[in-house]
């Protein structure tokens, strides 16, 4: 259970100036618990009732806090019908574990000190700094987000229960809409099955079309928090995707749309991340009107919270995501790449991740260690 006051943020709970208690992960839960109702409404599950079972599937203790938001189709039989003990099960449960710890404390927390020193004091920091912030505020919500899911996949998989991936490189993606398609998965789908179908999807006329998709991302915007910040960056998405569509049949390289797609989203997270609409507009107006060049060679980004050695292994810790992700984008399984290698080499890559998360991973004494940043909604 947590405190609303300060955790959470309620207009309510300011507005009375009342505490109040709420269940950890109720966002989630609720939106598992409204497909599970609707889904027995249009008869494509039966009711559980037997009360122990459908406890259970409820409060599957892994996914609570983040997700991934499950159906009851795809997770009741595996947590009913029993799981012998797997070794294999197990041990790929464990890479998901330590792969979640690598994402966690060797990225996303890094990458976290940048983030909070400029946007916690945005007025003293303009131009280059603000794109730096943004392109690692992307970086760190993607890898404090996957983490979490990653860990969950991980502990649910040691009792042979597989969750569905939540993400699927979304920064690899060529349009917004793409874009979607691969990030916070079981949000999306979530939206589109309850939501975005159930008003009409795309079956009434291009206006009904829009208008739906308009009303979609609304409603995820406010799903995230009851600040207009978050209203804006659902409805920012909306007009993205209803403008790029005329584009679909442009012939533009690979790349370009990638890195454009990624510009778009960054957007989006600089107004989601910053403290109101107005820092946000500010921060923005910053960064495409302030040109202070020299900071990318002088050592000024060294002085953000992270010194030269940690940018250093933020940077390698990036670039190790990136492989992973090229490799899996090209239909690589890497973890049964991994499994199937020798047992003395992969014990050496499982014991040099340990001791590298263990030696340079950003936690313990003297670092305020972050709560994973989805927890908050």
């Amino acid at each position: 259970m947590i405190k609303i006051d300060g955790l959470f943020d309620s207009s309510f709970a300011r507005l009375t100036g009342l505490s109040w208690i709420v269940p950890v992960g109720l966002s989630f839960y609720t939106l598992q618990m409204v497909a599970y109702l609707v889904d027995i409404y249009k008869g494509k599950v039966t009711a559980q009732r037997n009360i122990f079972k459908f406890a259970l599937f409820a409060s599957f203790f892994p996914q609570i806090i983040q997700g991934p938001i499950p159906r009851y189709e795809a997770l009741s039989g595996q947590l009913y019908e029993g799981n012998e003990f797997d070794f294999d099960e197990f041990v790929g449960g464990l890479q998901l574990i330590l792969w979640g710890f690598f994402l966690k404390f060797m990225i996303a927390d890094k990458a976290g000190v940048v983030v909070n020193t400029v946007f916690d004091d945005y007025a003293s920091y303009a131009g280059g700094y603000v794109l730096f912030a943004g392109v690692l505020y992307s970086l760190q919500l993607y890898a404090d987000f996957l983490a979490c899911t990653t860990l969950a996949q991980g502990v649910s998989q040691m009792f042979g229960i597989r969750l569905s991936d939540n993400f699927e490189r979304p920064y690899f993606a060529t349009s917004i809409k793409d874009f979607w398609r691969r990030w916070h998965i079981s949000l999306s789908s979530w939206l589109r099955d309850y939501v975005y179908i159930p008003l009409g999807g795309s079956r009434k006329g291009a206006f009904r079309k829009y208008l739906n998709v308009v009303i979609t991302f609304a409603v995820s915007g406010l799903w995230h928090g009851d600040s207009v910040k978050f209203v804006f960056w659902g409805l920012l998405h909306a007009f993205y995707q209803i403008a790029e569509r005329p584009l679909d049949k442009v012939k533009v390289p690979v790349i370009l749309r990638r890195l454009g797609t990624f510009v778009l989203a960054m957007i989006g997270w600089i107004i989601f991340r910053a403290d109101s609409l107005d820092s946000s507009f500010a921060m923005l107006k910053s960064m495409v009107t302030v040109w202070n060049p020299q900071i990318w060679t002088d050592g000024s980004l060294l002085e953000l919270g992270l010194g030269g050695a940690e940018m250093v292994v933020l940077g390698v810790s990036l670039l190790a995501l990136l492989v992973v992700s090229c490799m899996q984008e090209r239909g690589v399984k890497v973890r049964d790449l991994v499994s199937s290698m020798n047992v003395a080499f992969r014990w050496v890559i499982y014991l040099l991740a340990i001791w590298a998360i263990w030696i340079f991973g950003t936690y313990g004494f003297g670092f305020n260690a972050s709560d994973f940043i989805y927890g908050g909604f």
